[in-house]
This record gives C-alpha cells, sequence and structure tokens, in this order.
C-alpha cells in the first residue's frame, strides 16, 4: 500500500487524502518540501545526487533533501523527516519561502527551508547516491546550465540565490 498525502485544493487547503500513486496519475495537487542545507562556516550550499535506483530522475541533482508531505503531516516536520531519511541529519530547519511548481497541469504547493551542518551525512536510505558543498555561484551555473537538474531543484534554488542575503547573515 502507498504512502497517503492530502488532496489539496487551488488555494492550499486540504479537500481530502490517497496514495501518492493516484495523486500522480490523476495529477492531484499536493504539498512537498525542499530543503537546503547550507555550510555555515563556508556558506556553500548541499546538492544531493539522486540514486540511480531511482524510479523518477536517477543521477540528478536535487536540493539537499526533499519529498513529499504525507497525510496530516506538517510542512516542517515533512522537511525534518526528509532530511533525516536522506542525509541523516537531525538539525533545526528554517522556512524561507513557500512555492508553486506547475509542470503539465500538475500544481505542488512547496514549502522550502534551510537548515545549516558541514558534516554527519549519512545516506542509509539508499535514495541518495552522493552530495556536495558547492559555491553559491557555482550552484547557480549548475542549475541555469539545467544538465541532470530536477526541474523543482532548479525553482527552489533560483529563489534561494536571489535571496541569499536573507539567510548569510
Amino acid at each position: 500500500m502507498g504512502e497517503y498525502m492530502d488532496i489539496v485544493n487551488d488555494k492550499n487547503e486540504v479537500t481530502g487524502k490517497t496514495t501518492q500513486e493516484e495523486i500522480y496519475v490523476k495529477k492531484l495537487n499536493h504539498r512537498i518540501v525542499h530543503v537546503f542545507v547550507i555550510h555555515p562556516k563556508t556558506k556553500q550550499v548541499y546538492f544531493q545526487k539522486r540514486a540511480e535506483t531511482k524510479s523518477f530522475l536517477p543521477g540528478y541533482y536535487c536540493t539537499s533533501a526533499g519529498g513529499h508531505v504525507k497525510s496530516r503531516e506538517s510542512y516542517e516536520d515533512a522537511a525534518k523527516r526528509e532530511m533525516g531519511e536522506e542525509l541523516g541529519l537531525k538539525v533545526p530547519v528554517h522556512k524561507m519561502n513557500s512555492l508553486l511548481f506547475t509542470s503539465d497541469g500538475h500544481k505542488r504547493f512547496i514549502e522550502l527551508f534551510v537548515a545549516f551542518a558541514e558534516d554527519g551525512f549519512n545516506f542509509a536510505d539508499g535514495e541518495v547516491a552522493s552530495g556536495e558543498f558547492i559555491d553559491l555561484d557555482d550552484a547557480f551555473k549548475l542549475v541555469t546550465n539545467g544538465e541532470k537538474i530536477h526541474p523543482q531543484l532548479d525553482v527552489c534554488y533560483r529563489w534561494l540565490y536571489e535571496h541569499k542575503s536573507d539567510f548569510l547573515k
């Protein structure tokens, strides 16, 4: 049985719940979280590389951590859960922004978080092949080049890059 997720309307209000599979088959609006881990000293951003075994976009660069918000789960709890599952990190997250990602008529309501860590990464669940801290300008070039970049990384990182002064204090 699949993971249950909330179905939301165009105002991001919960209208029901269903499986992740049905969300994608029927292109139902749903919620997503993305987290960028920032190195506290160098201010570099951590990009993960998705495992080659992933069914969707294997080997692509993505945000540090991210995924679906489960039914009745808060965005913040989902961000912490995904960061723990994918990276093995248990550090505070800070909400940065809400974004809307639409692809092929399918809407995802994204909440974007940042977290700060320099080590402690562990890819125990197998979703992440590797990752690396990248200079913000180099990361921007990688994203805008668009090669093997998850589409939501593009949207999330462009926003983060434009607002980097908000978290580089």
